[in-house]
């Protein structure tokens, strides 16, 4: 895993999924949020100063314009940049055989977030 900490921001996959799991009841409550999941190269322990989190989220009902206002949310829990794609968008992806092996990538090293006890 990445040992990488710059002007307290954690690069470590461990510490982000517990930023993740701490604030998923308070996601769930204000957009709906149902399922998170980690991906990209947090996940597999190679980010570096200039990576963005990348996260798939599944929603009780469709954002509209608040779905800006989620990823706005987590990029200030994280502090860091985040690219937010709903499972919904992944799956549809997924259908594309020129895409199957990014598409095989991602799942290789996603991890979804469970809310803390």
């Amino acid at each position: 895993m990445s040992e990488t900490t710059v002007a307290g921001v954690s690069y470590k996959t461990n510490e982000v999924l517990q930023i993740l799991r701490d604030n998923l009841p308070a996601l769930r409550a204000q957009f709906g949020v149902t399922r998170l999941a980690l991906f990209g190269s947090i996940a597999r322990g190679e980010a570096s100063v200039d990576s963005d989190v990348d996260l798939l989220v599944e929603l009780e009902r469709p954002l509209g314009f608040a779905f800006v206002d989620l990823a706005t949310e987590l990029e200030k829990q994280l502090g860091r940049p985040v690219d937010l794609a709903t499972f919904n968008s992944f799956r549809e992806t997924a259908r594309n055989p020129r895409r199957r092996a990014m598409i095989v990538a991602i799942e290789e090293d996603m991890t979804f977030v469970e809310a803390a006890p």
